[in-house]
């Protein structure tokens, strides 16, 4: 719903406007002569249902396109900002007018570099945390190999304990 606040808006009513221009360049682009040049036979024989046809797609696509318009106000609730920021500017001219025009402070250098630093060490962070990660699970690979080779090792060192026990054995009997 729109209010009544919304519906005063001089930029909503501006962005209107464009959209109405828009919409009309684009359908006027979709010219009927340039139909008729499409579709001869039918300019000939049936001019009447052509010139509807064309009518009937124009229509269509101003309509269309005007309600896909209408739905992202609607979404990004255009008409409540656009009048809030009417009231803003509005507001800001009154100050002015009655001399209430109060300077804005001006950023120091350092506290513009301390804002970029955090941004950088937070950007810098994400990587590390990421690169971290790769480790650990690089690690948790490595780790399961060395397992399985320990494991391999220790059933060769089982098999050769006991080749060298058969050994001993058959040479202990001559």
């Amino acid at each position: 719903m729109e209010s009544s606040q919304s519906i005063d808006s001089v930029r909503y009513h501006k962005l209107m406007s464009v959209l109405d221009r828009s919409l009309a360049a684009v359908v006027d682009k979709f010219k009927l002569d340039d139909l008729r040049e499409v579709f001869p036979d039918l300019a000939r024989e049936i001019p009447g249902k052509l010139a509807s046809c064309h009518e009937q797609v124009s229509s269509y696509i101003r309509n269309s396109a005007n309600s896909d318009f209408q739905a992202i106000l609607m979404q990004y609730e255009m008409s409540e900002k656009l009048a809030s920021l009417d009231k803003l500017v509005k507001e800001a001219a009154q100050r002015k007018l009655a001399g209430e025009d109060r300077p804005i402070p001006s950023l120091s250098p350092e506290s513009i570099n301390r804002n970029r630093s955090v941004a950088i060490k937070r950007a810098e962070l994400a990587r590390l945390k990421e690169r971290l990660e790769q480790v650990r699970q690089e690690n948790t690979q490595s780790l399961t190999e060395l397992r399985q080779q320990r494991s391999a090792l220790t059933a060769e060192h089982t098999r050769l304990q006991n080749s060298i026990a058969f050994v001993d054995s058959v040479s202990d009997n001559f």
